[in-house]
C-alpha cells in the first residue's frame, strides 16, 4: 500500500493499482495506516517541525474527508460503476483530494510558521516589581516567580533573605508592572497572588480591629481566619469583609466593573460607605458595576487560572482577552474595529512569547493584527 500510495502521490499509478489504492482508502479498518503514510509522506516532503504536523494533523484530515463527501455526494454506488467510465471518476476524484490534502496541509504548515515569523516577539515583561514603604523608600524585588514575607522582623524574601527592616506602623505597597506578577505574605499569615499592572497598600503589621488592605487591579486572596479581626479588601468601588477564606478580585481601572469570585469560605461586598451589598457562597461571582450588583455560578478555575501561568479563555469577548493579554505583554492596544462579538475559547500559557499568543487568536478568529512594536491593532 506504501508503493501504491508513492505511485500515486508521484502520478506513475496505473488504472488497476488506483483501482486497488481506492478500495484500500475505503476500508475502515485501514484508517490508521493510511494515516501512517500521509504523515510519513509530509515528514519528508515539508521538512518541517515534526509536531507541528501532528498538532495540526487530525483536524486537517477531516477538513479533507469532509470535502472528498461533499464532492462525492452525488455519485452513483460504485457497485453499478466497475468498469465505467463513471466508477473510474469516483476513484480518480477521492484520491485527488487525498493527495491535494497532502499540498494542503503543507500549505497550512508553512503558512504558519511564516506567520510566527512575520510576527514581532516580545516575551513577558521582566521589569521587577517594587516595594514602596510611606517613608519613601523603593526596594526593586527579585525575579517574577519570587514571594516575598512581612512579620514582625521586617520584609524578607521567601528563601530566607533579608531585604529590610519595617517599623510595625509603616504603611507598605507592593506594585507589579505590566507583564510581571508576584506574591506576597503578610504578617497574619494571609498570602496575596498579584496580578499583572497591580498593586497591594497594607501595613506592616495588623494592629486594629481590622485587617484593611487596598487593592488596584487583580489579586487572590487566601485569607488567614482570624473571627477577632476581619479582613477588608478596599477597591475603588466596594469592599470585600471576610474573617477567612479564598477568593479572586479583579478591580482594574480600565475594566467596566469589579469582578469578585469566591472560591472557598464566605465574602460579602460592601460599597464604599459600607453598607451590604451581598454575601457570596463559595463558586458564586458578583459583577458590581458600580449601579448595581449582579451574581452568578461560576466556574472559579477561569477566573484564577493566572495565578498558575495560564490565559484561560471561554465565551470570553475578544477585547476582554485583548486586556488581558495587553497587560502581561506590556502593549498598546488599538480596540478600533474589534469586534466585542467574537467570544475567545482557549487555554495560552502565559510564559508564551506574543508571536504564540497572537498567532493563537488569528487561528481561533480567522482575524489578523498587526505588531509594531509594542502596538496591536487589528488589519482591515
Amino acid at each position: 500500500m506504501r508503493n501504491l500510495f508513492l505511485k500515486y502521490l508521484n502520478n506513475t499509478i496505473s488504472a488497476e493499482e488506483l483501482k486497488i489504492l481506492y478500495h484500500y482508502c475505503r476500508i475502515d479498518e485501514n484508517d490508521r495506516e493510511i494515516d501512517v503514510l500521509i504523515k510519513e509522506y509530509f515528514e519528508t516532503e515539508t521538512s518541517l517541525d515534526n509536531l507541528a504536523a501532528h498538532s495540526n494533523f487530525e483536524q486537517l484530515k477531516d477538513d479533507s474527508w469532509k470535502n472528498i463527501e461533499k464532492r462525492l455526494k452525488d455519485v452513483p454506488s460504485s457497485k453499478n460503476l466497475v468498469g465505467s467510465f463513471g466508477f473510474k471518476f469516483s476513484i480518480a476524484a477521492s484520491l485527488l483530494i487525498l493527495g491535494s490534502f497532502s499540498f494542503y496541509m503543507f500549505s497550512r504548515l508553512k503558512a504558519d510558521k511564516t506567520r510566527a515569523i512575520e510576527l514581532q516577539d516580545i516575551q513577558p515583561g521582566k521589569e521587577p516589581a517594587k516595594l514602596i514603604v510611606s517613608n519613601g523608600t523603593v526596594y526593586n524585588l527579585n525575579g517574577k516567580d519570587e514571594e516575598v514575607i512581612s512579620d514582625q522582623s521586617g520584609i524578607r524574601y521567601k528563601d530566607g533573605d533579608t531585604l529590610a527592616k519595617i517599623a510595625s506602623n509603616e504603611l507598605m505597597t507592593l506594585m507589579t508592572p505590566r507583564g510581571g506578577n508576584y506574591k506576597l505574605t503578610l504578617q497574619d499569615g494571609t498570602r496575596v497572588w498579584l496580578n499583572a499592572q497591580s498593586s497591594l497598600r497594607y501595613p506592616a503589621s495588623f494592629n486594629g480591629k481590622e485587617r484593611v488592605v487596598e487593592l488596584k487591579g487583580e489579586a487572590y486572596f487566601e485569607v488567614a481566619h482570624n473571627s477577632k479581626q476581619p479582613f477588608i479588601v478596599t477597591t475603588a468601588s466596594q469592599k470585600v469583609k471576610v474573617l477567612g477564606t479564598s477568593f479572586n478580585i479583579n478591580a482594574y481601572a480600565n475594566e467596566n466593573s469589579t469582578i469578585t469570585t469566591l472560591v472557598t469560605g464566605r465574602v460579602q461586598i460592601n460599597d464604599k460607605s459600607d453598607h451590604k451589598l451581598q454575601v457570596l457562597v463559595p463558586r458564586q461571582q458578583a459583577d458590581n458595576n458600580g449601579a448595581s450588583v449582579t451574581v452568578e455560578n461560576v466556574d472559579t478555575d477561569l477566573y484564577t487560572a493566572w495565578k498558575e501561568g495560564t490565559f484561560r479563555f471561554r465565551s470570553t469577548p475578544l477585547p476582554d482577552a485583548l486586556r488581558q493579554i495587553e497587560r502581561w505583554y506590556d502593549l498598546e492596544v488599538d480596540y478600533t474595529d474589534i469586534p466585542s462579538s467574537i467570544k475567545i475559547h482557549a487555554s495560552i500559557a502565559r510564559d508564551s512569547n506574543l508571536s504564540t499568543v497572537i498567532h493563537a487568536l488569528e487561528k481561533i478568529t480567522g482575524l489578523k493584527f498587526n505588531v509594531k512594536g509594542r502596538s496591536v491593532s487589528m488589519m482591515k
